[in-house]
């Protein structure tokens, strides 16, 4: 059985999910990164993932996690306007009627 080098990203996604209000907003990817960047343990566990896998690897195995955990369809891509570190962009998320 192949090993599934995103499972440390998934893991990381479902243990902010967790914690995140519901329902979730349609920037759940946002606020999970900005999660992500103010909680020492998960922003180190995110760094070694980077530099295991690269942030071009990273970051969007977080949002394709997110959507699947989420059940929630893009939106709309925008920018972070500053307001993360670790994203440039990201991907409103919401229900698609």
């Amino acid at each position: 059985m192949p090993v599934n080098r995103n499972q440390g990203v998934k893991i990381l996604v479902q243990e902010v999910l967790a914690i995140m209000p519901k329902p979730y907003g349609e920037d759940v990817i946002l606020d999970v990164c900005m999660a992500i960047e103010h909680n020492p343990d998960w922003r180190r566990r995110y760094d070694q993932l980077c530099d295991e896998l690269r942030d071009t690897v990273v970051n969007p195995a977080i949002s394709q996690y997110i959507k699947e955990e989420t059940g929630l369809s893009v939106l709309r891509e925008v920018s972070t306007k500053g307001m993360s570190h670790i994203l440039r962009k990201y991907a409103k998320l919401g229900s698609v009627k």
